[in-house]
């Protein structure tokens, strides 16, 4: 197998990741309307709640087992062992989105029990179909051992064993409270903390990460994972529930200091001596990761706040979407284009990207916090300026819906006509 072939089993997930993120940040971006007094039809409200499972099936879940298809073969240098199981799984994961939707969209009629049963039936089929054959792939792959950074693998089995008993709680209809929520978060994370091991030190120049650090946070990870499923049976436990948020926090920042995230690896002479495309790289790489973390270590600490705080629904929303959108949205979008390449076989060039979309992300979180803010001092009239107001502060998921068109937009300008995936440093692509 060639180095750079096109990873084409890679490439429906991500296409249709891609289509259901815009698709469900359009959900959010209605949905946080109503929130500021916007009506809208009563068939269209039932659509929007399907905002969450739209972005955590549709797009988180889809993305990262196309993602998984693609990297963690190529770290061994290895073909995926089954490439048609993974068309397979595709075809059953569409199908756990769109059942879904079928569902919602006939609410509304006389659906009789037997066709609602039958409904539900599909979609466990189709969820659990798509997640069986994706583990199995996945830990197939890890079987064969890296010859480098084997840590790496502790982080992407953790994700797939924590995939799988969610996706059982899932069919088990478990109450969705904050734990279970950030247990889902925990998912992608893990999955993300194992691919950034094995390549941020290559990306940003440092030898290799701290192995002891590893280390503990793959135990400390794993520990807060044992606590969070804990919870989905002793829900209102609330020493289980401190422990699962702190243990996993301290995980977070053992990472982030096992991959000299903030301190630890001076880069000063990289960027001197960095020129052309390389250096552009090399700062989309820099700022992406520091501010990916900085939210993510805002999420967690707002998550645990709002432990205290169980009625007020500022700080809940909040840090979702600032785990959701400021970690894994800007996660996503630094290593979305160096994946790319080796997915639909063409080059991209960082030397061609603006901060356009991070600005919009950032202005996107800031006007939610302040609209949250606003909702809470400032009770809800039908008087002209309140009106106004409401209706500014709740176009923040509208520029979410900007930014990522605007992100997609970059990345196909920046797209050059070769085929050969080498950049212009000499350098491959991830």
């Amino acid at each position: 197998m060639a180095l750079h072939q096109v990873q084409k089993p890679s490439k429906p997930f991500v296409i249709t990741s891609v289509i259901m993120l815009l698709f469900g940040s359009v959900l959010g971006a209605l949905w946080m309307m109503t929130l500021y007094g916007v009506a809208l039809p009563p068939g269209l409200i039932d659509i929007i709640r399907l905002h969450r499972s739209v972005q955590f099936d549709g797009f988180i879940t889809m993305l990262i087992m196309g993602i998984g298809y693609m990297i963690v073969p190529r770290f061994r240098n290895i073909p995926l062992p089954s490439p048609k199981l993974a068309y397979i799984s595709y075809v059953l994961m569409v199908g756990a989105v769109i059942i879904p939707i079928m569902t919602s969209t006939s609410s509304n009629t006389n659906t009789s029990q037997w066709l609602t049963n039958s409904f539900i039936g599909a979609w466990i089929f189709c969820k659990v179909g798509a997640v069986t054959i994706f583990g199995g792939l996945i830990i197939t792959v890890l079987r064969t051992r890296p010859k480098l950074l084997g840590m790496a693998d502790y982080y992407i089995a953790l994700s797939i064993i924590l995939l799988a008993i969610l996706t059982i709680s899932q069919i088990l209809n478990h109450d969705y409270k904050s734990s279970t929520i950030q247990l889902w978060f925990m998912f992608p994370i893990v999955m993300i903390f194992g691919i950034e091991y094995k390549t941020l030190p290559a990306f940003v120049g440092f030898v290799r990460p701290r192995n002891r650090m590893a280390a503990s946070s793959v135990a400390l990870l794993a520990a807060s994972a044992g606590f969070g499923l804990m919870l989905l049976f002793y829900s209102n436990s609330q020493i289980i529930e401190t422990l699962f948020y702190s243990t996993f926090l301290m995980g977070v920042i053992t990472f982030s200091f096992a991959l000299n995230i903030f301190v630890g690896f001076d880069n000063k002479q990289i960027l001197e001596l960095s020129m052309g495309e390389k250096k552009a790289r090399y700062r989309y790489t820099l700022v992406h990761v520091k501010l990916s973390f900085m939210f993510l270590f805002l999420g967690i600490t707002l998550s645990i706040i709002s432990l205290f705080f169980a009625d007020l629904f500022s700080l809940y929303d909040m840090w979702i979407h600032i785990t959701a959108i400021g970690f894994i949205g800007i996660t996503i979008a630094l290593y979305l284009p160096m994946m790319l390449p080796p997915i639909i076989g063409r080059t991209v060039r960082f030397s061609h990207f603006s901060k356009i979309p991070l600005f919009l992300v950032i202005i996107s979180l800031c006007l939610r916090a302040l609209g949250h803010f606003f909702i809470q001092v400032f009770p809800h009239t039908n008087e002209i300026p309140y009106l106004y107001l409401a209706g500014l502060l709740g176009m923040s998921g509208w520029l979410v819906v900007l930014a990522i068109l605007s992100f997609m937009f970059m990345v196909h300008r920046s797209m050059s006509s070769v085929t050969a995936i080498v950049n212009e440093d000499g350098t491959s692509p991830l």
